[in-house]
């Protein structure tokens, strides 16, 4: 791995505590993204000192760095904040702190914090009719922001041209961070939430029904009515459909070349859980373990917000699989407080979450096209797992199609060709089952199969949680981040 210049930062006097923790904590997540090692005050014979408060009136040495304390608590505590436009190296870029009077600069690190710690929407009380927070309250929706934009990206971006190059006018650049992979330049984490799955016929019956209903209804989609009344005719037949593993398993291994991780829900506590029981589907798990591919645990419906069962199922999950488990997103995106959601994932004792995207819209809701740990405002620290934010999901690109009157196809590249144009990704796409057209017209699965070919082309890689892993926590490490994180070297193989 090639080395960036190390950069320490230091506080003005004036900066208490918890925004010294708060604005560390944006800066090691920074300097993880770009390989920056971070190192202490004493250390900095070759670094950058980076220093976070008043304009010093004697700024020592050639290595330099200021960055205005702009930042302060509770800028979104009604959630009703605007944030301010500012035009930079041909790009919107929304502050919400503004620029400082004297310098022209903005606190680039506060602004980081407030996308990564979701300031923007923990003081939003709606909540949707399966107890989310509602895309149409948050500052996407409120004030037509495009989540189709990594603005958080934008701002690291942004600091490291002005750390690297200075921050004038001609100077103006987005540089983008370099990947820790040779020779491939994007990592998408690729999943597959077992939301159906062949278990009886019954079942099987009752889902394709109500698809001709969701068909008519809320698609209005003819060929997705033909395709599911084609599937219903060939389970009468006999086929079992929604036993897609095999299939998915082996197209993996074609022109596609991708591996992924199955999230699964082990507990069913609600009409919304998913129609199978764990052991129905073990045995495919298993196979598929064998191919290279990973399981994680899928938290049931009721898991965070009523019952707090999460640590459980993980656990029945990894003593069926034989082995630790990695990674977890919420069914159904479910989740009601972030500090909740991120406390259930700690003591569950996982290393990544991909639960942060948005049910109805494609794009990146912390304005992140990298994964990031997610920050701890009861103890003001990172927390012990990586974020792996869910930029793209066969259901919401339906939805985002369907609203916008956009081909998917385009929504799905737009989405991708940011995150490749602004980093090295770190990004999770989500399909629930790319074979069969149950979850989603056949339109949106072809999306699913047209990306996944176009990794040669783009010098992009779709590997599981634990590949992922694998591949980029030394970057964190080094930054001071996830130091208790250790990587399972055989459920990683093949990570480079």
């Amino acid at each position: 791995m090639n080395g960036s210049r190390p950069i320490s930062l230091q506080f003005s006097p004036n900066v208490g505590e918890p925004i010294r923790s708060r604005i560390d904590y944006a800066f090691r997540v920074f300097a993880a993204i770009y390989n920056h090692a971070v190192v202490a005050d004493d250390e900095d014979g070759a670094a950058i000192r980076c220093f976070y408060g008043e304009t010093p009136s004697s700024p020592a040495g050639q290595h330099f760095f200021y960055v205005p304390a702009l930042y302060r608590e509770n800028l979104f505590e009604n959630g009703r904040r605007a944030l301010a436009k500012h035009r930079y190296a041909n790009e919107d870029v929304y502050l919400g702190f503004g620029t400082d009077a004297s310098s022209g600069r903005p606190d680039w690190l506060g602004e980081i914090f407030l996308w990564l710690s979701s300031s923007q929407e923990i003081s939003i009380a709606e909540r949707d009719s399966a107890g989310r927070i509602p895309y149409s309250e948050t500052i996407f929706g409120r004030e037509g922001l495009s989540p189709r934009k990594p603005h958080a990206a934008l701002l690291m971006a942004w600091m490291e041209n002005a750390l690297c190059n200075g921050n004038t006018k001609a100077e103006e650049a987005l540089p983008k961070p370099p990947s820790p992979v040779p020779g491939v330049e994007h990592l998408v984490v690729c999943s597959h939430d077992i939301d159906f799955y062949f278990a009886d016929r019954a079942s099987s019956l009752a889902r394709l029904i109500k698809n001709l209903v969701v068909a008519i209804v809320l698609y209005k989609d003819w060929s997705y009515f033909a395709d599911n009344f084609k599937m219903l005719l060939q389970l009468l037949g006999g086929k079992r459909i929604g036993e897609y593993l095999p299939a998915l398993l082996k197209a993996a291994d074609g022109e596609c070349d991708f591996r992924s991780t199955f999230f699964v829900v082990t507990r069913r506590a609600h009409r919304r859980d998913p129609n199978y029981r764990l052991e129905q589907i073990a045995d495919h798990l298993l196979n598929a373990a064998k191919e290279g591919f990973t399981v994680g645990v899928h938290g049931s419906y009721r898991s965070v917000v009523e019952d707090g069962t999460l640590s459980e199922e993980a656990q029945v999950l990894s003593e069926r699989i034989g082995g630790k488990l990695t990674g977890t997103r919420q069914h159904w995106l479910r989740f009601g407080e972030h500090a909740v959601l991120f406390g259930e994932i700690e003591r569950a004792g996982l290393a990544c979450d991909s639960t942060l995207g948005f049910s109805e819209v494609v794009g990146f809701r912390n304005g992140a096209s990298f994964a990031f740990p997610p920050y701890d405002f009861v103890r003001e620290k990172p927390h012990g797992f990586l974020e792996i934010p869910l930029v793209l999901m066969d259901g919401s690109l339906e939805a985002t199609a369907r609203g916008s009157r956009t081909a998917p196809q385009q929504l799905a590249e737009e989405v991708l060709g940011e995150s490749r144009k602004r980093g090295w990704g770190g990004i999770s796409v989500l399909w629930h089952n790319p074979i069969e057209p149950i979850s989603v017209p056949a339109e949106i699965n072809r999306v699913f199969w047209n990306c996944a070919k176009q990794q040669k082309v783009v010098r992009e890689k779709w590997i599981t949680v634990e590949q992922f892993l694998a591949c980029c926590l030394e970057r964190y490490q080094r930054a001071g981040l996830l130091e208790r994180v250790r990587v399972d070297g055989e459920r990683a193989a093949g990570a480079s």
